[in-house]
């Protein structure tokens, strides 16, 4: 077969892994009640509803615990869109998977040969952790890809000494989405460059080996600073100090070495954890990973190149997890940082059980039509009765019901109510004030309540004296009840329907944006595919 057509069909293969797991997980049940995804989602909702591009607060009121890229992009595509939907929120995390995949292909493919990378999309998505990342409504996935960005800059900076224009996009991304660990990660995988160092005993073995090019590198790193401490400063002002409180001291320094609250940290070997959920969650690549630490460890490459990148993986993957366990706070999701190189190392260590590369698409098309329906019946059979997951079902048939009562265009205000009725109303409204009950409830506009307290509610209202609640829908929310209820003037009210539209200036600069990246993203991996 042709060189060029076989490298275009494992492209193929990959792009068609990605839609797989997308469209798995698009059509599986919502998860936005968990891992604080409904948080991310006040932030994007702050910037569509109340313009806070600047910086953004939840539901409750609590600044934005991350950089804002995240959100910006959520927000750009919702405005494209011109409507708020799970896609759009996601819209992160569905495209830096994409791109990460081109990008880790392509390296693959020239580190380890064609085979291997045929496998890195399986190994990057086919576990329980990657299922999640291609659809989740965090910065974690877009994190990790700039990660990935950041750490081939580095490798092709030391081996090449090239893609410094990587190594600046890729730090800023990092700081933008979740601050400077993300240039830690990103470099772990240089401290290949001394155990090379050690392990070359002849004078030609040096030679092989290209030094570290550490002022470019650092050059690189320092402008990329520039943007992100611009905005630090500037929404640090904005917010009368709350940025660098909120973003320096509780999130960066407070998870690196503050208390331990959780109850998972009350125990010595809480630092454990990780790599525990290295070994569960990220299985089965996390178990190759290990497998072929193991070989690299006792059966070197004996090509220069090939055993420079072997260590590289390692030293990403090894010193990435050693942060994780170092950290007082831990959270399994966290590991999206470094499943870039165990799923590397994963596809490589498969890839040497098989020299035939037919034989290799044959086990890897058996796989990937394996693991699809495995994963749709995970999602909608066993995850399906999870607590989060019934609790988002169950604020969107609420909010399904409220829309239909009242249009989709009407006036919401909240009462003591879950912040995710909110973001599925996409709406970022502050409560109603308790001593304000009876205002909103007797007004003569057409104005609609949501409240899960409504035994608190009626009992505040009737001491300001409304002496009749017009409950118009009524659900079941956990444990109780989320009602609507609908003030006098909504009464024989018309339905107004949104007026939001799709914005077609953001929606043609984000798309020509987005193609670029990804263009640019698949035109990295066919030519290393090619090579």
């Amino acid at each position: 077969m042709n060189t060029r057509i076989q490298s275009s069909s494992i492209l193929l293969f990959a792009v068609a892994v990605w839609a797989g797991f997308l469209f798995v997980r698009a059509t599986g049940p919502d998860d936005l009640y968990g891992r604080d995804q409904i948080k991310v989602a006040g932030y994007v909702l702050d910037i569509v509803e109340n313009d806070a591009w600047l910086w953004q607060e939840d539901h409750e009121g609590n600044f934005a615990s991350k950089p804002p890229l995240t959100q910006w992009l959520g927000a750009l595509a919702t405005e494209a869109y011109g409507k708020f939907h799970r896609l759009t929120l996601t819209f992160p995390s569905w495209l830096a998977s994409l791109i990460t995949i081109f990008l880790l292909v392509g390296w693959t493919a020239e580190q380890f040969g064609r085979t291997a990378a045929m496998w890195v999309p399986l190994m990057l998505l086919a576990n329980n952790m990657g299922l999640r990342q291609i659809l989740l409504a965090r910065s974690d996935t877009l994190f990790q890809c700039s990660i990935v960005l950041l750490a081939l800059g580095a490798w092709h900076a030391w081996i090449d000494r090239g893609k410094w224009g990587w190594i600046f996009v890729g730090s800023l991304a990092a700081l933008m989405t979740k601050g400077p660990l993300g240039i830690l990660i990103g470099l772990l995988g240089l401290f290949a460059v001394f155990l090379r160092r050690r392990e070359d005993s002849s004078e030609a073995s040096r030679e092989s080996t290209p030094s570290l090019p550490w002022k470019g590198i650092a050059l690189a790193i320092v402008l990329a600073c520039i943007l992100p401490a611009a905005w630090l400063y500037t929404a640090n002002a904005d917010s009368g100090g709350r940025a660098i409180e909120k973003l320096l001291h509780e999130e960066l320094i407070a998870h690196s070495v503050g208390e331990r609250t959780a109850e998972n940290q009350q125990v010595w070997w809480h630092h454990l954890l990780p790599i525990a959920w290295f070994l569960s969650r990220l299985a089965p690549a996390g178990l190759f990973a290990t497998a072929a630490l193991i070989r690299i460890w006792r059966k070197p490459a004996v090509d220069h190149r090939q055993r420079n990148a072997e260590l590289f993986l390692a030293s990403w993957l090894i010193g990435g997890l050693f942060l994780l366990c170092l950290a007082s706070h831990h959270r399994f999701v966290h590991l999206l940082a470094i499943l870039p190189p165990a799923a590397v190392l994963a596809a490589q260590q498969i890839s040497m059980w098989w020299s035939s590369e037919r034989r290799s698409w044959m086990w890897a098309l058996v796989t990937c039509s394996s693991i699809l329906p495995l994963a749709a019946v995970y999602l909608d059979v066993i995850d399906y009765h999870s607590r989060d997951i019934v609790s988002t079902r169950e604020s969107a048939i609420f909010t399904e019901a409220v829309i239909e009562e009242a249009g989709a265009g009407a006036r919401f205000e909240f009462f003591r109510c879950h912040p995710g009725i909110q973001v599925h109303l996409a709406s970022h409204r502050d409560s109603v004030a308790i001593n304000d009950l009876s205002a909103t409830l007797e007004s003569e506009s057409p104005l609609y309540l949501i409240t899960a307290a409504e035994k608190e509610l009626k009992e505040r209202a009737t001491l300001q004296g409304v002496q009749f609640f017009d409950i118009a829908v009524r659900s079941d929310f956990g444990d109780s009840e989320v009602i609507l209820l609908a003030s006098k003037g909504a009464s024989g009210a018309n339905r107004p329907i949104s007026s939001r539209r799709p914005a077609l200036m953001i929606l043609t600069l984000l798309s020509i944006t987005t193609a670029m990246a990804t263009y640019g993203a698949h035109k990295y991996a066919l030519s290393r595919l090619n090579g």
